[in-house]
């Protein structure tokens, strides 16, 4: 996942878990402590990717426990997914971002326990339907929001089982063309016709924020947080408990400060891409390591200081003298420089929420992002991909295709229109971030809520949601009678 220019060596992660052996430094008195560390650093290998307890995984990132999995990102318990982005218990799936318990799923966002279900949004227990908004336990539906409970409906309206299948005669979805113009219908149906809660929040107690479920106890959460207890200040969490300040925190307690913090660490301040760690302060990339301070691509070590072994006792003293030398530069309390960071901000999640001009970024240390390709002459455009995957043959495969937007090239493979002809729909048409980044638009987060009146009582709520959907937005009260009666 890193580029060709990241400062740190990389290695295959298997050969990384049996060899790594990185340089130790001994900590110099009276001199700032994040120039120290990163000197070392930058000499420690580092894994190509996050995730551990999966199986023909090679081509994805944050991959946990999951199974024949390609080009998807923070996915557990994931089987035959591509393109995929956050998604847990799901399988047999392209395109879905931030889903649950999903199988057969085509360009899903926040949906749970759905089947067979394309280009749809914050929809639970649907399936055999396609262009659903805030749908609940419905099938056979095309076009429709709010439902609940509702089968063979198209726009809301209810069809007989014959005029729906007609209905159906006009939507191809293998087609490209008809699929980009259900896209379109869609978000014209979300702009003018559904009723949109104005905080996704669902089986909560207690808990402050947007898109959470499942979570107790919880202040200024948002983007997508399950079954968390106890956290403030959270940024996709699932099942955490007691953490502060944390981006991205996956089954861990008591993190203070951290990003990538995952998989039963505990007691961890300070640290980014920390997997199965307990009690470590300013590391990152480690794996089984307990009782660190400033290390970086350890695995299964413990008491030790800027990648050097100590004794418990001297471990205690020694990092004590770290942490008052870091006190007295200004250093203990902040996180690491952007310098640390192992990719540029353009190619991070943080670069598609919060956008920074070169002069920001410099002020923070991050590395100047340096494009690595360009068009060849030999790069066809998306438009002479064939419609449908009915209409291609082995030649596609030996093609090259350039996305302008991502100014990137992609290609289509024989997975691909294998997955196509399996879910009905069409082949890929452009670089496949281009695309779950379509997808994220409709979780909306700029780094917390705004201020609006509820769209029937204009009682003054909070929301996530852009201006754009002003007029639709309902306060829980307003929701629940519109929908529900």
């Amino acid at each position: 996942m890193f580029g060709p220019a990241c400062p740190y060596p990389v290695w295959e992660k298997d050969e990384w878990l049996k060899s790594s052996n990185p340089p130790g430094a001994d900590f110099v008195e009276g001199k700032p402590v994040f120039p120290q560390m990163w000197e070392f650093f930058k000499k420690s290998p580092i894994p190509n990717n996050v995730g551990t307890g999966s199986e023909n995984c090679e081509y994805t990132d944050d991959c946990w426990y999951s199974k024949n999995c390609y080009l998807s990102h923070s996915v557990v318990n994931g089987e035959d997914l591509r393109y995929c982005y956050r998604c847990l218990h799901c399988k047999d799936s392209l395109y879905c971002v931030f889903c649950s318990d999903v199988q057969l799923g085509t360009d899903l966002i926040n949906c749970v326990n759905c089947y067979n279900l394309k280009f749809s949004a914050y929809c639970h227990e649907c399936r055999d339907s396609a262009f659903l908004f805030d749908c609940r336990n419905c099938s056979d539906c095309m076009f429709c929001w709010n439902l609940r409970n509702k089968q063979y409906c198209f726009m809301n309206e209810q069809l007989s089982k014959e005029d729906y299948e007609a209905k159906l005669k006009d939507w191809n979805l293998t087609s490209r063309k008809i699929y980009q113009r259900g896209i379109f219908d869609f978000h014209k149906i979300l702009k003018e016709k559904a009723w949109i809660k104005c905080l996704q929040i669902s089986n909560c107690e207690n808990s402050t924020g947007d898109q959470l479920e499942s979570c107790k106890n919880c202040e200024n959460c948002y983007f997508e947080t399950f079954e968390v207890e106890d956290c403030a200040n959270c940024l996709r969490g699932y099942k955490t408990r007691d953490c502060l300040d944390v981006v991205s925190v996956f089954d861990s307690e008591l993190v203070y400060y951290g990003s990538s913090v995952q998989d039963k660490c505990y007691d961890v301040k300070f640290g980014y891409n920390l997997i199965q760690c307990r009690f470590a302060q300013y590391s990152a990339h480690c794996f089984q390591c307990e009782n660190i301070f400033g290390c970086c691509g350890l695995v299964g070590k413990k008491y030790y200081i800027f990648n050097k072994p100590y004794s418990p006792e001297e471990y205690n003293i020694r990092k004590m003298e770290i942490i008052e030398q870091m006190i007295k530069t200004g250093e203990y309390g902040s996180f690491f420089p952007g310098y640390f960071a192992a990719n540029p901000y353009e190619e991070s999640l943080s670069a598609y929420d919060f956008p920074l001009d070169k002069s920001t970024l410099s002020k923070w240390g991050f590395r100047a992002y340096v494009r690595r390709k360009s068009r060849s002459p030999d790069y066809l455009t998306p438009e002479s991909i064939p419609d449908s995957a009915r209409d291609c043959d082995e030649s596609l495969l030996s093609k090259i295709f350039w996305d302008e937007i991502e100014k990137k090239p992609f290609q289509i493979q024989q997975a691909d229109i294998k997955f196509a002809g399996k879910l009905g729909v069409p082949l890929p048409w452009s670089f496949y971030a281009h695309r779950l980044k379509y997808n994220f638009s409709l979780i909306p987060f700029d780094g917390g809520t705004r201020q609006i009146n509820c769209g029937i009582c204009r009682k003054e709520v909070q929301t996530s949601w852009p201006a754009i959907y002003n007029e639709r937005l309902l306060c829980e009260n307003c929701y629940q009678k519109e929908i529900l009666g």
